[in-house]
């Protein structure tokens, strides 16, 4: 009976630490962050954006610039952090491409891997597609 009890407690204690260590790596992407370079292949030019992560939501908003036309995109939903991985669970989008803007209501996880050094953010795409931000102040 006791080492039943002991094997509960140690599992609770697990379970635990284990939460509390994922909402401290999800509370240290809180805040604002500006992108300072888009590489890959869904890249367009040279980019410029900004990344807000608050109360388990997330809003990006950013420009691409090529070949003398801007390209836009946002995208905002929740988020959340297991490890390494960030998985945006996009609520909506909106882009203007080519002169053509679109919005729309297409839920859609989105898995990617990242590492945060100090106040430097790398987030990269399963396609391969890499965005660096730098924590504003």
């Amino acid at each position: 009976m006791a080492f039943r009890l002991t094997r509960h407690c140690v599992l609770i204690v697990v379970l635990l630490v284990s939460m509390a260590g994922a909402a401290a790596r999800a509370d240290s992407l809180s805040g604002a962050w500006t992108m300072t370079q888009y590489e890959g292949p869904a890249t367009h030019g040279s980019a410029s954006g900004l990344l807000l992560f608050t109360d388990g939501h997330f809003s990006l908003t950013y420009t691409m610039d090529e070949g003398g036309q801007r390209w836009g995109r946002a995208h905002a939903g929740t988020y959340d952090v297991s490890g390494d991985k960030l998985t945006y669970h996009v609520g909506w989008s909106m882009e203007y491409v080519s002169g053509r803007p679109s919005v729309a209501a297409k839920p859609a996880d989105r898995e990617t891997k990242f590492t945060l050094a100090g106040d430097t953010l790398t987030v990269t795409f399963s396609n391969g597609s890499v965005q660096t931000f730098r924590r504003a102040k």
